[in-house]
């Protein structure tokens, strides 16, 4: 085959998209990402992963249904054109996905042709994007106290919405030559770049948002002048399918014209040595030298680094990803992802690879990996294509950060910030979001949901009689109690005191007046000993279903208060209904 050929054969390749064998499904069942086969829009298979993403409890449940019947109305007409093979689109496709339980769920969809495995076969990959939406949430009651911190930078801080400004501090407006920062508020994002970089970016915004490193561009100012800055761009959560992100720039002007002063010295300097070395054992040396350079260079990284070929297989690799493997110098060099990695991140390291060299673009990600003591590590991965002279890709190159710590500490913020101290259940605030959000989807979607008001009776008695340590006792064990009394999809929060809530999604008056009086039998049955003797107490409890005239949470919960206070005037230790 002669070159022209392979290089049209590879650019037929990217032309066309991932290929897929028979047995691809199986590769993907230990994707966390919905995977499913489709034959002019109807469900073949699918995998574990999809079935509880579509709401199902089973496959098969899904399997002969049209993929498009699954997706909210504004996105039906376009996944069926997709999944009809009429229109390819190779970018993800934000929409909503509407599972067989009624509800619904934020999602970004790939659809893939397939069409060596048959007329009309198209491969769906989905990926849930719910929870990024609740971070979003997080991160724009936090806004305030961004925007104090943020004015105090000497640098510039913008905050976007989608392809505009919404928020821009005081340096910020200053270095863009504004007279104020409400000047910039609702510019278009791109305006804030000048020459090809405004072209670049307000053509096509996920070409800024991928860049997540630390990027030199040139920024333009307001009287139409330029100047070279340094910036980052941090996407941060988003409720909808509009991107949310923040731009960090400084000024580098100075910067640059020392690193020009030096590289036009260096330059000249390599002139005369170019001048000097016409040899060719000199200039043999001269790369050997280079060479020896790169690769101590590669070594020195503290962070595990490797390349591979088009094949697939190892080039190269640095100390630390020895180290975190395990291996030596060239026990990998020449073998593939399946003869070297742990089997289960195998597939998600050949689909980086495949997305990395038909794109061209840096690819992120974030993964498990199993090193070599044994243990599971949280890594981010970034992947990009290695190219020749002639700008064909000769393989990937792949370097990893290991985000273990950061991860945990972001997982002990978010319990801080959610439960409750004393007893580890949910604080008020965070009960009080879970209710209304229920509430909210219980008026759109009508179905049954109701809430308990319980608290200790007489806990002041309690307190005043053996100290308020064996009142904090009593109190963490009212708390387990109820939450042995409930099911994993029931939320218990403390409002405060030894006063608690519970919410049952899905629960008619009924069923809820069983769960209560369970709680009530469970909390009669606490005993705690103390040197003054043992100490046992009762609840009160009152339930309350919502009804058309609960408008929100707070109207749901003052009913069951309500029906609490009758059962404490009822002698108390009794289940009342609203």
């Amino acid at each position: 085959m002669t070159e022209q050929s392979r290089l049209n054969a590879a650019a037929e390749r990217r032309r066309m998209g991932p290929r897929f064998s028979a047995n691809f499904m199986m590769v993907l069942e230990v994707s966390r990402d919905l995977a499913c086969l489709c034959a002019d829009g109807v469900i073949l298979d699918i995998n574990s992963a999809g079935t509880p993403m579509l709401g199902a409890e089973r496959a098969d449940q899904l399997i002969g249904r049209r993929f498009s019947d699954l997706v909210g109305d504004d996105y039906t007409q376009v996944v069926d054109e997709l999944l009809r093979l009429t229109e390819v689109e190779r970018s993800t496709i934000p929409v909503q996905l509407r599972r067989l339980d009624g509800s619904a769920a934020d999602s970004e969809l790939q659809i893939h042709p397939a069409r060596e495995l048959g007329p009309g076969h198209a491969v769906v990959i989905g990926r849930d994007i719910s929870r990024q939406g609740r971070l979003a949430r997080t991160a724009r009651e936090s806004e305030d106290r961004f925007r104090v911190l943020v004015e105090k930078s000497m640098h510039l801080v913008a905050l976007c919405h989608g392809g505009r400004m919404v928020y821009i501090n005081t340096a910020g407006a200053r270095m863009l030559g504004a007279a104020t920062a409400g000047d910039l508020q609702g510019t278009p994002v791109a305006d804030m770049f000048h020459g090809e970089y405004r072209a670049i970016f307000g053509g096509d915004l996920t070409l800024l948002l991928g860049e997540t490193d630390m990027m030199p561009v040139r920024l333009a100012n307001r009287d139409g002048g330029a100047f070279d800055a340094q910036i980052k761009v941090t996407p941060l959560p988003s409720a909808g399918v509009v991107p949310e992100f923040m731009i960090e720039a400084r000024d580098i002007s100075s910067h640059l014209r020392a690193v020009a002063a030096l590289r036009h010295m260096n330059e000249t300097l390599e002139a005369q040595v170019s001048e000097r070395t016409r040899e060719l054992a000199q200039e043999r040396s001269h790369a050997l030298e280079a060479k020896s350079f790169v690769e101590s260079l590669l070594e020195a990284v503290p962070n595990p680094l490797w390349w591979k070929g088009v094949d697939g297989c190892f080039r190269g690799y640095n100390r630390a990803f020895r180290e975190m493997h395990g291996i030596g110098p060239t026990e990998w060099i020449g073998r593939s992802s399946i003869e070297t990695l742990p089997a289960s991140f195998v597939p998600t390291a050949i689909m980086s690879d495949t997305k990395a060299m038909m794109t061209g673009t840096l690819i992120q990600y974030e993964t498990q990996l199993e090193v070599a003591d044994g243990s599971l590590h949280d890594m981010a991965a970034s992947k990009i294509a290695w190219r020749s002279a002639d700008d064909v890709p000769e393989g990937v190159i792949g370097v990893m950060l290991d985000i273990t710590d950061r991860k945990a500490m972001e997982a002990e913020l978010r319990r801080m910030a959610t439960t409750d101290v004393l007893t580890g259940v949910y604080n008020r605030r965070h009960f009080m979001t879970i209710i209304g959000t229920e509430v909210e989807r219980a008026h759109r979607h009508p179905r049954p949901v109701t809430a308990l008001m319980l608290d200790i009776d007489h806990f002041k008695r309690i307190n005043d009689t053996f100290g308020h340590p064996l009142g904090d006792e009593a109190i963490k064990a009212m708390a387990n109690a109820c939450q042995d009394a409930i099911r994993t999809v029931d939320a218990l929060g403390r409002l405060g005191g030894e006063e608690f809530a519970i919410v049952l999604p899905d629960t008619d008056l009924a069923a809820a007046m069983v769960v209560a009086e369970r709680i009530r039998a469970a909390v009669m049955a606490i005993s705690i000993a103390t040197g003054k003797g043992v100490v046992e107490f009762t609840t009160s409890i009152g339930v309350a279903q919502l009804c058309d005239d609960d408008g929100n949470a707070e109207g749901l919960l003052s009913r069951a208060d309500a029906a609490l206070y009758a059962a404490k005037n009822g002698g108390r230790n009794k289940v009342v209904a609203a």
